[in-house]
């Protein structure tokens, strides 16, 4: 059989036949829900979503109904039930109208405003004023829905931290991020016949640590996903260059690797992309030096900034300003900066030791968690030698 043409993805996560390998991480999680619902730990680039994806893809193989959703942009803990709903309806709508129509003349009709057809299989529900306004009984009708269904059911939720973060500044005593926690996982208990795979570019279990949230999801089994081990990367550059005729000899894409070190799916694909502009052929170990210089040019920065700006989003202010000044130290040396030098460069901007030594581990455990920094003795490094780069040239003072 012939192999299909592999296409690289700069920036949109990868489905279908152009998802690469993942077949270990991809046979631990379906062992794994076998009996759990699972809490997926993975640091940026990764390949997070597109793994997420590829399961909700394979799911009817495995017996499962399964829908995919994101909550990253979800303004409220209502606006969270209707995506929910939606997700539900728009991959499945023969469900959700057998569901609709067993509840239209029950109370719980009223709840449901609108159904409408999208595309040829497709529809949309709209939740109403009542039932946003009501959104933890809607969560356990929502459970309802799925639980008088024979067949199993995948409910992959994506950037659920980032939600959470939100509920957080929305109040921030944090009463209202534990109700909706609480009541999610109630959600989760009491429908065996669901399993969740909850994820986000932060960790939740870093995001609710923080918090003292931790009983929220302690039902959870964890998983984790890395990056590519060396073997699997020059796999994926070899299928990636025979996709496109492009000749890549074992020295360069050896070069290529030693050069990224933290061989994550997105970088490896970002270098592919380049490689096809590249005019000599074929490709010599000093294009792939010339490539990765002009990768760190301010005119590429949008492959980086992306680290600097989510900063923001994840942590908000002034959380965000105190992790910059963290790796702007830490980015000075290849090998990193100690713990003593980090809690310094604090100090001038947390004064009283006990909180900026609780700010301090805390910011460490989102900044490994999350990527940034892996931790080597005792010292903190970028984990990421061409981020570090490029924080060095563009962002530290």
């Amino acid at each position: 059989m012939a192999e299909v043409p592999m296409q690289y993805h700069v920036g949109s996560p990868v489905e279908g036949e152009d998802f690469f390998n993942r077949k270990k991480e991809i046979n631990a999680i379906w062992r794994a829900l076998d009996s759990d619902s699972l809490l997926l730990l993975a640091p940026r680039r990764v390949g997070k979503t597109s793994l997420m994806k590829h399961l909700v893809y394979l799911a009817p193989d495995k017996g499962y109904q399964a829908s995919y959703l994101t909550v990253e942009g979800a303004a409220d803990e209502a606006d969270f039930m209707e995506r929910l709903y939606r997700a539900v309806a728009e991959n499945h709508p023969n469900i959700m109208k057998t569901f609709v129509d067993r509840v239209a003349d029950s109370p719980l009709g009223t709840w449901v405003k609108r159904v409408k057809k999208v595309g040829a299989l497709g529809v949309s529900i709209e939740l109403t004023a009542e039932a946003k306004k009501h959104w933890p009984e809607s969560m356990m009708v929502f459970g309802e829905l799925l639980s008088g269904l024979e067949t199993p059911w995948l409910l992959a939720v994506d950037e659920l931290p980032l939600f959470i973060l939100k509920l957080l500044r929305l109040d921030d005593s944090g009463k209202r991020a534990v109700s909706f926690l609480h009541n999610l996982r109630e959600l989760r208990q009491n429908q065996p016949g669901v399993r969740w795979l909850l994820a986000g570019s932060i960790g939740l279990d870093t995001v609710t640590g923080r918090y003292n949230m931790a009983d929220t999801i302690n039902d959870l089994r964890l998983t984790t996903l890395g990056p590519f081990s060396v073997h699997s990367a020059d796999d994926f550059l070899q299928a990636l260059a025979r996709s496109y005729g492009l000749d890549l000899h074992p020295d360069v894409r050896s070069h290529i690797l030693s050069r990224l070190q933290w061989l994550l799916p997105y970088y490896i694909q970002l270098v592919f992309s380049e490689l096809l502009d590249v005019d000599n052929r074929p490709i010599r170990v000093t294009d792939i030096d010339a490539l990765f210089e002009a990768l760190l040019q301010p005119a590429n920065k949008n492959y980086f900034d992306y680290w600097r700006q989510r900063l923001r989003e994840s942590l908000g202010t002034p959380d965000d300003t105190f992790a910059t000044t963290l790796l702007n130290m830490a980015c000075q040396e290849p090998r990193g900066t100690r713990q003593a030098v980090l809690r310094g460069a604090l100090g001038r901007q947390i004064r009283d030791p006990e909180q900026r030594d609780q700010r301090l581990r805390y910011l460490l455990d989102v900044l490994v968690n999350d990527g940034y920094l892996v931790e080597n003795g005792e010292r903190y490094q970028f984990h990421f030698p061409l981020l570090r780069e490029y924080w060095k040239r563009r962002i530290a003072p």
